[in-house]
């Protein structure tokens, strides 16, 4: 599931990080994730690019940093911390600064489908499909032993899912700010450490009109100086 603000706006700006990462030097920020996965917990990662009089932000991390889970969530209370933090991910003015400039908000989106979203539309395939199997059966034996096998199946399936989301479900976000002054913008000021506190670090990667840099930030140091 996928909460929107808006409809995603045009071309990400993974495509000119993409680039920019091979002109960024990397080598002392990331020496200590060196031979890590890159799901990391308590780690986040952010990136910027700023171009013209916009500003492009990414958002991604663990869920376990967000919500403290990364299963699907099913009770009541874990679908609540979802949604609540799917809320708060959605307000990017309260979560981004910018220094010398005055920036709004043209378009975000925020994707919690790791710990939400399947896990409903699963349920929802899984009933379905049953309902086709009692209706369409005429053999009741024939349609028992295919009963079997499609719980197993589907029971194997769903332990494999709870597995892979344990392992790698992440939440993210992507914003779109459209600014004045753009080009007095000396730093941002990055707000997630207070609303998520199971985030520790945050590895940041900006680029900005030919120039570039990477720094990583903590509760304690979360501006991304720009120059």
């Amino acid at each position: 599931m996928e909460r929107r603000v808006n409809d995603i706006f045009g071309p990400t700006i993974l495509a000119v990080i993409l680039v920019a990462t091979q002109l960024v030097n990397l080598t002392d920020l990331r020496a200590e994730e060196s031979g890590l996965d890159a799901h990391v917990h308590g780690l986040s990662d952010l990136t910027i690019a700023i171009e013209g009089g916009d500003i492009e932000i990414e958002f991604e991390s663990p869920a376990m940093n967000i919500v403290g889970f990364e299963y699907q969530a099913q009770s009541k209370k874990d679908i609540e911390a979802v949604e609540k933090a799917a809320a708060r991910l959605a307000e990017p003015d309260a979560i981004f600064s910018f220094l010398d400039a005055t920036c709004r908000l043209i378009d975000s989106s925020v994707n919690v489908a790791g710990v939400l979203g399947e896990a409903h539309d699963d349920h929802e395939v899984h009933d379905d499909h049953e309902v086709h199997d009692d209706h369409e059966a005429h053999d009741d034996h024939e349609a028992h032993d295919d009963h079997e096998v499609h719980d197993d199946h589907e029971a194997h399936g769903d332990h494999e899912a709870h597995g892979d989301h344990e392992a790698h479900g992440d939440i993210s976000g992507a914003y779109q700010f459209g600014c004045e002054d753009l080009s007095r913008l000396s730093e941002i000021q990055v707000h997630l450490f207070q609303f998520f506190p199971g985030i520790e670090r945050i590895r940041v990667m900006w680029l900005r009109e030919g120039n570039q840099g990477a720094i990583t930030l903590t509760a304690e140091a979360s501006k991304v100086p720009l120059n």
